[in-house]
């Protein structure tokens, strides 16, 4: 929630209606929206909640670890850092600061602040997405770094260069928030029930949809993921009676029919693709903004 009194730095330089404010002043009405959106971010009971659901992976593997100490630990990682950590809880984090980028000031009355300052509305959208981004890919870096931690900490058996997968999982986590937010973002601009309409996206085409082997998961931002993650990274698991694949049986990739993934696009597309999408989503919703009448008021004096 952004508050009246968080609000009064942007009160700098005001230009009156009819006048341009000088660059410096938009800059400064810009960098201060920013500071103040991650500030909101990072407090209140929002925090808190995104804090309890990205530890719970690390909270699952410290008692699973507890219990029985022979879990191998390349299953352990493919479980939480490639399934329930991209399936669940990515998605929920990006909707539910994604969806609040204009609606939460909406909500707050305090959409009518931001738009008498020297600020363009596809400015206001832009850094508070920005602002957005900064606080959802911090988040999910350092619990990532957190999960394989858990899942690695004494471990009996452990996968070769770690340290490099985890960066891997941390950097092919944070494309995927990036994309989730810039989609709901979208979404909170042509529906003011964005939380359901998001829920239902995520547990259909990222849920359902992504985990079969039919052509419409190339609309959904896991599948990609999952592309980038099995070409890069071995998921392999030693058993005493061979080795085998966790994720090909899993991710519906057919490698006895197609061991070179031809059916399957490369990195390289799997990357420009994810951020194209990121950039056109907000692009377009940054352009609805700029064009929409908010129909707001201020609030009332106790």
């Amino acid at each position: 929630m952004t508050s009246v009194q968080t609000l009064e730095p942007l009160k700098m330089d005001y230009a009156p209606a009819g006048h341009r404010a000088p660059a410096g002043s938009r800059l400064r009405a810009l960098w201060a929206l920013y500071v103040l959106t991650v500030r909101q971010h990072l407090h209140g009971k929002r925090w808190m909640v995104m804090a309890v659901l990205f530890l719970l992976p690390a909270g699952l593997v410290v008692l699973i670890r507890s219990l029985s100490s022979h879990v191998p630990s390349a299953a352990m990682e493919f479980i939480f850092a490639f399934m329930f950590i991209p399936q669940a809880l990515l998605p929920l984090v990006a909707l539910i600061y994604g969806s609040g980028i204009i609606q939460d000031e909406q909500e707050e009355q305090t959409l009518t602040y931001l738009l008498i300052r020297p600020i363009s509305k596809w400015g206001l959208y832009t850094v508070k997405l920005l602002a957005t981004l900064t606080t959802t890919v911090s988040l999910t870096a350092l619990f990532t770094a957190l999960t394989y931690a858990a899942v690695y900490y004494k471990a009996e058996t452990v996968v070769k260069d770690v340290p490099q997968r985890c960066l891997e999982a941390m950097a092919l986590h944070s494309l995927a928030v990036v994309a989730y937010c810039c989609l709901f973002g979208l979404m909170s601009l042509l529906t003011k029930r964005t939380l359901i309409v998001g829920i239902i996206y995520s547990a259909i085409f990222e849920g359902l949809l992504a985990n079969l082997p039919l052509g419409i998961r190339l609309v959904t931002v896991i599948y990609y993921t999952r592309v980038i993650a099995y070409r890069t990274m071995p998921f392999v698991e030693h058993a005493p009676h061979g080795t085998f694949d966790l994720a090909s049986p899993v991710w519906q990739m057919d490698i006895q029919h197609d061991p070179q993934l031809l059916e399957h696009p490369q990195v390289g597309t799997c990357v420009l693709g994810l951020l194209g999408a990121s950039f056109a989503c907000a692009v377009l919703a940054a352009f609805m903004c700029a064009r929409r009448e908010f129909h707001v008021k201020t609030p009332e004096k106790n």
